[in-house]
């Protein structure tokens, strides 16, 4: 428990520390185009799993159908989801992230990647070859998690 609470606060000063840069890169990624955290939260939920429906949408996020229908509008509007007839219910629609909305989140992505990169310069070389066994630790797990079945948190 007390490794625990370490962790996490280890965690939380690290993405303090590349935040700042971060936000500024997410805004470039974005350009004029404001995204709420909804938004970016279903992009990702989309691009992990491969399509949803409205309604599985609406639960992973929290929201109303009604809420998410409109949400998943405007991310069609602007071209980043595409909807198709779902194979085993042709009443239901399922959404996936088109290649525009996955140009947008490898943008997003690049931005913190050079945030993190940012910070690393002030290792030691020494330093910056743990972290990157432990981000490939890391990186090994989510393809785990994945693997198994269980939805990333966005």
């Amino acid at each position: 428990q007390a490794d625990g609470k370490r962790l996490s606060r280890t965690i939380a000063a690290f993405r303090r520390g590349i935040a700042p840069e971060f936000v500024l890169s997410l805004m470039r990624a974005t350009g004029d185009a404001d995204f709420t955290l909804a938004q970016l939260a279903t992009l990702y939920l989309l691009d992990s799993s491969g399509g949803h429906t409205v309604g599985e949408v609406a639960d992973a996020i929290g929201r109303s159908l009604s809420a998410t229908s409109r949400l998943i509008d405007q991310l069609v509007r602007r071209g980043l989801v595409g909807r198709v007839e779902d194979q085993r219910d042709r009443r239901a629609r399922r959404v996936h992230v088109t290649r525009e909305g996955r140009a947008l989140l490898s943008r997003i992505e690049r931005g913190r990647a050079d945030a993190q990169l940012s910070l690393m310069a002030h290792l030691s070389q020494e330093e910056q070859a743990v972290v990157d066994r432990a981000m490939g630790l890391l990186a090994d797990a989510a393809g785990r998690r994945r693997d198994a079945g269980q939805r990333s948190v966005v």
